[in-house]
């Protein structure tokens, strides 16, 4: 069961706290893996950075779902901005529920969605608009690869290969597995894998929204 939150500082309190477990996860197992006396398989090492990735996934999902809910309450930022909602719910709980209607479930990551929840009930969209339509690529990218995780579908195949392509400018023999492809450096930025991107996004985006 999802919290009820009240406050946009606790939320991101949280999220950054978080964040920095999952880091360090990650780092433990990096050294672990290229320790000379590792018992650390390479399948195992792309295991654990799947579940680490999903895992932030979820709380990252979790919280745009906490800040936008609040500033449908009309919270403010953390610098002092206003935020003028369209709507006037009575609590947490009654805030979700309106936007959530008659729809079994919100999905929370989808970008496109997120950008237009936050023209419907927030004026000008903000403060969640421009953040994450200036970070839409990065954002899609990362859905796909949670989705490909979690479902393992021939859908969900057919749009990572996508991004494999995108990678490699070619479909690999062996498509790498989700914590394969996570732990693959970045291009323009070769000493940064992809698990540490996503990191980075997640501390990027959330700032922008809440300050």
């Amino acid at each position: 069961m999802p919290k009820v939150r009240r406050k946009i500082s606790a939320v991101l309190n949280d999220l950054q706290k978080t964040i920095k477990i999952y880091e360090r996860y990650d780092s433990e197992n990096q050294k672990t893996f290229s320790s000379q006396h590792s018992n650390l398989t390479k399948m195992q090492l792309y295991l654990l950075t799947e579940s680490i990735y999903f895992s932030s996934y979820r709380v990252f999902e979790g919280f745009l779902r906490d800040t936008f809910l609040l500033f449908c309450m009309g919270r403010k930022t953390l610098s002092g901005n206003q935020v003028f909602s369209y709507l006037n719910p009575k609590n947490f709980s009654h805030a979700e529920n309106l936007i959530k209607s008659s729809m079994r479930f919100l999905d929370w990551f989808s970008p496109e969605e997120l950008i237009k929840r936050s023209e419907l009930y927030l004026k000008d969209g903000y403060p969640f608009k421009t953040p994450i339509a200036t970070n839409l690529q990065s954002l899609r990218e990362f859905k796909i690869i949670r989705n490909h995780i979690a479902h393992d579908s021939n859908e969900s195949l057919s749009a990572y290969k996508k991004i494999i392509m995108n990678h490699f400018a070619t479909i690999p023999l062996t498509i790498p597995l989700p914590g394969e492809y996570l732990l693959l450096s970045e291009r323009r930025i070769p000493n940064q894998y992809k698990l540490l991107s996503f990191f980075n996004l997640v501390k990027k985006v959330s700032f922008e929204l809440t300050n």
